[in-house]
């Protein structure tokens, strides 16, 4: 005789099956009301908890998923996802929130509301740095690759609202590509020798230290090294492949971003691929160093080109000094990807330039500084060129009072002429202006678009893009230094970045009507008099930082 439980699991099954047959179970997030789907693999673990409740009546039972957080269903209604605190990262015994997550299996079509389009224009697989990580507030991958691409669509939405209302543009797919547990858990992990060697003292530090540090050690390892980039290569190819089976009429393009010692695996990874291979589905390796050592490590292919890598706060060009190369010269490339970007926040400690590897009289060119997704710089920095220019204004009218203060006290000498005076008054002018843009603008002495100036490696244009810092972060920054290595998930100018590059490789720009932040200095009657006498009496206006920098990457 079958049991009421089994004929009601049955008929859920069925009834699942039909609603959805990717997923079906979902949890809500803590800030968010919205349910987010499990991952395939934890949704199985949760159907065979389900399962085993529904056939044999037993509840209550305490399921612990891979991140060592649980989920306790007490009956077929009702269920919870019990979470670890804040402080989990720094300590050895796991601890639990007061308020678990809601989990729920099937889903209403009335309660959770699809914003996406359908349609993909491109995909983006990100790599995550050391650390099971990501950021200041303690997520994982999945979850600051969610808000990455919800702020991609929140920006289609807002800088390509045209496009995006006649379906000219879509969306782009952001997914993760995780490389941090293959290492750590299971019989490859490393964590139980090394917790076998760690002392007792300091043990939230330390283990904090063998979750994030020892990871770029690892690395550094042969042997360590050959697991990452397998565990990279093979993710991103499967998750390559499930996504094209599951988007059978995706025709857009593929690129890649790496955060931190992300992008550096990437670029090793990239930088052994074999271009223009007859079968794709062969499986060859090419030999290279591993890390930063010089033992031999076999990369594996990856299943398709990128169209572009993203380096996001990137140490690749330490780990190119440290490995003994002085200089990548101009010919470098990426054998199966066209286009390279390094962006990084200004204060950001683990970041590296790149340009400078490529051309050394690049050193003295300032990175191409990204615009505001506002559409200009953000309001301190120009208060900062308003302020430049005031004091440009106020050192001509000292040479003014000094030209007077000379005709008066040399007067038993004859004078020279108002002209002749006037001629050496502009020189010690342009010598300063001169001073003040060798200090603050790029240097002019290089010509970008003479041959083999930026190199192939980004088929001549501007590899080093520098985010804006934010007000706040300019009263100390040191203070905001290891806030700017992570803050590049939230970053909608660098979100934006990335859009633009996707889209403009499509003929697809952003709109030209966005809205425009204003900077209004107020100033008194005589200041207004003396800056409008100043203008009218020069002859060369000066050039603003923003200028420089688009004249630089055109």
């Amino acid at each position: 005789m079958i049991s009421f439980f089994s004929l009601t699991y049955v008929f859920l099954t069925l009834q699942s099956t039909v609603i959805n047959c990717r997923c079906s179970w979902f949890y809500k997030g803590t800030t968010d009301p919205r349910y987010v789907p499990y991952t395939e693999a934890v949704a199985e673990k949760l159907e065979e908890e389900y399962r085993h409740g529904m056939t044999t009546g037993e509840w209550h039972r305490r399921l612990v998923l891979p991140n060592n957080e649980s989920v306790v269903m007490h009956g077929p209604t009702v269920m919870v996802h019990l979470l670890q605190s804040a402080t989990d990262s720094f300590s050895s015994t796991p601890q639990t929130t007061m308020r678990p997550r809601v989990v729920r299996r099937g889903w209403d079509e009335s309660e959770i509301e699809d914003m996406e389009p359908s349609s993909i224009d491109h995909l983006l697989l990100l790599c995550h740095g050391v650390g099971s990580t990501c950021d200041m507030r303690l997520r994982s991958v999945v979850e600051v690759v969610d808000d990455f691409r919800a702020t991609s669509l929140q920006l289609l939405q807002s800088h390509y609202r045209n496009s995006y209302d006649n379906g000219v543009v879509n969306r782009v797919e952001v997914l993760p590509i995780s490389w941090h547990a293959t290492l750590h858990a299971g019989e490859a992990g490393v964590d139980r020798r090394v917790a076998q060697i760690t002392l007792d003292s300091i043990p939230k530090l330390r283990n904090f230290t063998n979750d994030t540090v020892l990871d770029i050690l690892f690395y550094t390892s042969p042997i360590f090294c050959q697991t990452i980039i397998d565990t990279v290569c093979a993710e991103m190819n499967r998750i390559y492949r499930l996504f094209v089976s599951r988007n059978p009429h995706f025709r857009g393009t593929v690129s890649l971003g790496g955060h931190s010692l992300g992008s550096v695996i990437l670029y090793d990874l990239l930088c052994h691929q074999r271009p223009n291979d007859s079968d794709p589905s062969e499986k060859h390796y090419v030999s290279g160093t591993a890390g930063t050592g010089q033992a031999a490590v076999r990369y594996p292919r990856l299943e398709f080109s990128p169209a572009a890598l993203y380096a996001l706060g990137s140490p690749i060009a330490i780990f190119e000094c440290i490995r003994g190369v002085e200089s990548l010269g101009a010919d470098f490339v990426l054998p199966t990807c066209k286009h390279f970007f390094n962006i990084f926040h200004p204060y950001d400690p683990i970041a590296y330039r790149i340009e400078p590897l490529i051309n050394p009289q690049l050193k003295s060119m300032k990175p191409y500084l990204i615009p505001h997704h506002k559409g200009r710089k953000r309001m301190h920095l120009e208060l900062k060129e308003t302020m430049a220019r005031v004091g440009a204004d106020l050192k001509q009218k000292l040479l003014e009072s000094l030209k007077t203060t000379w005709s008066s006290v040399w007067r038993t000498q004859p004078p020279p002429s108002d002209c002749q005076l006037e001629k050496v008054v502009e020189e010690e002018i342009e010598k300063e202006q001169l001073c003040e843009e060798n200090k603050d603008d790029v240097s002019q002495d290089i010509d970008l678009e003479a041959p083999d100036v930026l190199g192939k490696l980004n088929s001549g244009r501007r590899i080093d893009y520098v985010l804006q810092e934010a007000p706040f972060e300019m009263i100390n920054e040191y203070l905001f230094a290891m806030s700017s290595h992570v803050c590049y998930w939230e970053s909608e100018d660098t979100m934006l970045m990335i859009l633009r590059e996707i889209y403009s490789s499509m003929g697809v720009q952003t709109d030209g009507s966005l809205p425009q932040q204003s900077l209004t200095v107020q100033r008194t009657r005589l200041q207004r008099e003396e800056e409008a006498l100043s203008l009218s009496t020069t002859d060369h206006p000066s050039t603003s930082r923003g200028d420089t920098y688009r004249k630089c990457s055109s």
